[in-house]
């Protein structure tokens, strides 16, 4: 009997050993775990100027994160639009931009040429600009030059393409330059507004419109209107509405002005005024349906009832003539009615 207890007592003690070996192993080498340690060490705080500097180049990083998400950029931009099978214009810039993803393009140092049956009818030239890539549409902004291919050049701060239309516009007061002749330069024009007809290659200047030209004799001729227009392939050249003319001391007057030019050249061979016109000098007065001006001549020729009044004493004829600049009058079939004294 001792004997069995003893037995039983040892295979307990056994069991007990083993349930806490297995239950609670203590391994011999472990690393430590400092973790603890450094989560209540106290950091040192930056200075308030770090801070700064740190929360300013993390602000200017989000901005150029976002920008750069948004912007699309090109260099050396070419585009080209087409209708019925030939171009319509030609688009050069520098650089093109897009940051709101609307399809509007921002370019730089723009030169767009506009044609006609595959000739370039247009060329415009300016500092920057956009286009619409739905529409089409532009607008050219900046020291915005217009050329004509016979040699027009004009002058203004905006121009504005309508594509559908196939129209150049500029609400700016324009600065044109016509083409060079004889003496080496064309006649000088001012105006409030700009209109140009792409498809038919006609450009109208509106508003107040002021042109001048120096003669052969150094005289000076002088032009005002409410609208001129201009051919962009002819030599061809109107003025309308409320025209006056200055040449040395005479004057005319008319609803209508259109320049003749020599065949094939830019000479300007005579303007012609109709619709009724009224010409004075210092001492005379007259009227006609037309007038001619000759300014190789100097001489004015009046057509269509024409009469002259001259120190009270009226005459009229088939044609009369102002020669030298209306120093002597010339009258063809001459009706005179002077006053009795």
């Amino acid at each position: 009997m001792r004997k069995l207890t003893g037995i039983l007592f040892g295979l307990f003690i056994l069991i007990l050993f083993l349930e806490v070996l297995i239950g609670f192993p203590i391994p011999l080498e472990t690393e430590r775990d400092t973790s603890w340690i450094e989560a209540y060490l106290e950091k040192p705080e930056k200075d308030p100027e770090t801070q700064k500097l740190e929360a300013e180049e993390q602000a200017k990083k989000d901005a150029l994160d976002k920008s750069l998400s948004t912007q699309q950029r090109m260099q050396g931009v070419h585009l080209v639009e087409s209708q019925s099978g030939s171009r319509d214009w030609e688009l050069f810039a520098t650089s093109a931009e897009n940051s709101q993803g609307n399809g509007v393009w921002q370019l730089k140092e723009v030169r767009v040429l506009f044609y006609n049956d595959e000739k370039v009818d247009f060329t415009v030239t300016g500092q920057q600009g956009t286009i619409n890539t739905l529409s089409k549409d532009m607008r050219i902004v900046g020291k915005v030059v217009t050329k004509s291919s016979n040699g027009y050049v004009f002058e203004s701060e905006t121009v504005e393409y309508q594509s559908v239309q196939r129209i150049l516009r500029s609400p700016d007061p324009v600065k044109m330059t016509g083409p060079p002749d004889e003496r080496g330069r064309g006649f000088q024009l001012t105006g409030n507004r700009l209109e140009a007809d792409v498809e038919k290659s006609l450009m109208q200047i509106q508003q107040d419109v002021v042109a001048s030209k120096e003669l052969l004799d150094g005289k000076k001729f002088k032009i005002t209107s409410d609208q001129a227009e201009f051919s962009g392939k002819h030599q061809m050249a109107k003025f309308k509405e409320n025209v006056a003319i200055e040449v040395g001391t005479m004057k005319m007057e008319g609803p209508e002005a259109e320049f003749e030019y020599k065949s094939g050249t830019q000479f300007l061979n005579s303007v012609l005024v109709k619709g009724g016109v009224k010409v004075s000098d210092l001492d005379k007065f007259a009227t006609s349906d037309n007038v001619k001006f000759d300014p190789l001549l100097n001489q004015f020729v009046l057509n269509g009832r024409p009469r002259v009044v001259q120190n009270n004493d009226e005459i009229t004829g088939e044609q009369i003539v102002f020669i030298d600049g209306g120093k002597r009058v010339k009258v063809e079939k001459i009706k005179a009615k002077v006053e009795k004294k």
